[in-house]
């Protein structure tokens, strides 16, 4: 019966996370954007990645570009995931856009589970420390990526400037005397507010700094 049921679901191109990763474990899976498209009819791999940043941007009122599954996937076309439990859902994932300076790095969750967590963190090091990755990072994932990993990161107002194509408002060394080894920060509006972040990894065409 699993297995009728399997099959019907494929015929009908209704896809769930084990379906790509084949009941893998620990090992990160490339998904196609196009796939991530609702189908509000069924449940499928969009869903079980929409419930992840659901979960994770509920305390800071919902991902920007992603409010509701209907969005999926927004304009993110770099998509990866991983399955690190028991059961066969995905439990981190990342997302990122194609730029003029590489894959920008723009979305991050988790299922809330330790191994989820821990898996999205190494995964996170991992493509900072590539060439042509990068992101705008702040708060705890900027916390753990520069004291846990001392990630690279952009250290000019006019590189980092070139890389986003936005205006900011410069700030350099952390105000609050944090991170002496990355003197990087600045401010910008996003969805509305005020951000400070700092833009980690190795975007093409400006100079990288590794602490």
């Amino acid at each position: 019966m699993k297995l009728l049921m399997e099959n019907w679901r494929k015929y009908l191109n209704e896809k769930v996370f084990a379906d790509y990763s084949g009941g893998e474990k620990n090992k990160w899976i490339d998904l196609p954007a196009n796939e991530l498209t609702n189908d509000p009819e069924n449940i499928d791999v969009t869903d079980e990645i929409y419930d992840m940043i659901k979960k994770s941007y509920a305390d800071i009122g919902g991902n920007v570009d992603i409010q509701s599954v209907s969005d999926m996937p927004s304009d993110y076309n770099k998509w990866t995931a991983v399955d690190v439990d028991d059961d066969p859902e995905p439990d981190a994932v990342r997302g990122g856009k194609t730029k003029p300076a590489g894959i920008k790095m723009t979305v991050g969750a988790t299922d809330g589970g330790s191994e989820g967590k821990a898996a999205y963190k190494e995964k996170t090091a991992e493509l900072l420390n590539m060439a042509g990755n990068y992101g705008e990072l702040s708060d705890a994932i900027a916390h753990v990526m520069i004291k846990y990993y001392n990630v690279p990161f952009v250290d000019s107002k006019e590189d980092v400037i070139k890389v986003l194509g936005k205006e900011i408002e410069w700030i350099g060394p952390h105000p609050e005397g944090k991170y002496p080894n990355h003197p990087g920060w600045y401010k910008r509006k996003l969805g509305g507010e005020v951000h400070m972040k700092i833009l980690l990894g190795k975007p093409k065409g400006v100079n990288v700094v590794q602490p």
